[in-house]
């Protein structure tokens, strides 16, 4: 009693809550810089902040212990010690985390990656879209060529995953996509962008934000 059915979003310390998933302007936003403490209790999460206390029941303890380790992090910008996840999800916050100290870093008006670039290699790529499957199958990553970038993306064909790697050089003027007609890009947010418009938007670049239904 007293609870409503939502999506939430956090990114960097910003919560905000959704009436679903393809929602765009959230119903509340709660700024974790106010958080004072957080607490498990029976699969919700009580938040504590100035001034106003938000709970947050889960479906399951995986997911609150999820929940619970994304808010400490971003708050603290570091990890807890005592989480009790699996190796996959403690990747996705060492990324969250990677994600969000070089967005508090950059100074405004400079340019930056992508947010679907992750500093990961070849078979780590592989293994984080395959965990994060309906956040995005695309994403750039250090190019295992020595300089520039590289494309991974999976897409699943008849029940079976399908990986693909592709070269992006660093050029003078921009990048040069190595596919079967080379394409030039002015910067890597038009690399991403040629994968989806060329997929008809069946590729999608991997969102760091993490969210879940409550």
């Amino acid at each position: 009693q007293g609870y409503r059915r939502l999506w939430a979003g956090l990114r960097g310390l910003r919560l905000a809550f959704y009436r679903g998933p393809q929602e765009h302007e959230p119903l509340e936003v709660l700024d974790l810089g106010e958080l004072v403490t957080v607490q498990a209790e029976d699969k919700a999460l009580v938040l504590r902040l100035r001034g106003q206390e938000v709970t947050m029941k889960m479906e399951t303890g995986e997911t609150q212990e999820m929940w619970r380790g994304f808010s400490l992090t971003m708050t603290k910008m570091r990890m807890p010690r005592d989480l009790a996840l699996l190796p996959g999800h403690n990747f996705q916050l060492l990324e969250a985390l990677r994600e969000e100290r070089e967005r508090r870093d950059t100074p405004r008006g400079v340019p930056r990656v992508p947010s679907c670039f992750f500093e990961v290699t070849r078979p780590e790529a592989e293994r984080l879209l395959e965990q994060s499957a309906g956040r995005g199958n695309l994403l750039l990553r250090p190019g295992g060529h020595g300089q520039g970038v590289s494309v991974t993306t999976r897409q699943e064909l008849d029940g079976t995953a399908l990986l693909r790697h592709y070269r992006v050089k660093r050029e003078a003027r921009g990048y040069l996509i190595d596919v079967e007609t080379p394409h030039r890009c002015s910067s890597l947010a038009e690399v991403v962008q040629f994968f989806v418009t060329r997929s008809k938007g069946g590729l999608q670049p991997l969102d760091p934000e993490y969210s879940s239904h409550l």
